[in-house]
């Protein structure tokens, strides 16, 4: 027995004060599959206003440009920068659509292509945030081992001392997994709890459905 058919099973089993109709089962649920994608689109809000406020509150936000001048990438810092928020904007009108999309006279099966596709949404855009911020973290290391001297000086000393640039690498590595776990941490906070809200109404919706 799948877990759709568990959750079928239990949700069959339940009792309630009152007998509600298979609309109405329906309906609530499609208040709350409105409600998770509008907190998805409220929060991306949030968070694009956050990154246009950084440079203001961040202390030091612009000396960063002239470090990456000095490991050259300086264009590459100011590509990163803009396909940043290009990605936030966009997610951010996809987002509005998702919500806007929903009305209240969805069939159970439009309503779950819907969510699906929300979620689809949230997924990719989390990817996409990941990716972009490794890649970035993984040039500028690079670079900085190759053009700043002070990385340069620290590689000649620990390969003077005996210790392995292996060693160095794993924990390059080490600091790349812990900034990716905060980075998951971070958006699970923020968007997980509807992301997986909406595999929940999902399931829901395919019970009404049958």
């Amino acid at each position: 027995m799948n877990k759709l058919d568990i959750l079928k099973n239990q949700w069959k089993s339940q009792k309630f004060d009152k007998n509600f109709s298979k609309e109405e089962f329906f309906h609530l649920t499609q208040k709350k599959s409105i409600s998770s994608i509008k907190w998805i689109f409220i929060f991306s809000c949030i968070e694009f206003f956050a990154y246009l406020l950084f440079p203001f509150v961040i202390p030091d936000y612009f000396d960063a440009f002239e470090y990456y001048k000095s490991i050259h990438l300086f264009e590459f810092s100011i590509v990163t920068s803009i396909l940043g928020y290009f990605i936030l904007s966009y997610f951010m009108i996809q987002f509005y659509q998702n919500y806007r999309k929903i009305k209240a006279t969805d069939s159970i099966k439009i309503l779950i292509q819907r969510v699906i596709n929300s979620r689809k949404s949230v997924n990719r855009y989390i990817i996409y945030n990941l990716t972009i911020f490794l890649g970035f973290l993984v040039v500028v290391l690079i670079n900085a081992f190759k053009y700043d001297q002070n990385y340069i000086d620290l590689l000649d000393s620990e390969a003077s001392g005996g210790v392995s640039i292996v060693k160095m690498g794993f924990v390059i590595i080490g600091i790349m997994i812990l900034v990716l776990i905060f980075l998951i941490g971070f958006y699970y906070l923020i968007y997980g709890r509807y992301f997986f809200k909406l595999k929940k109404i999902v399931k829901e919706l395919q019970i009404i459905e049958e």
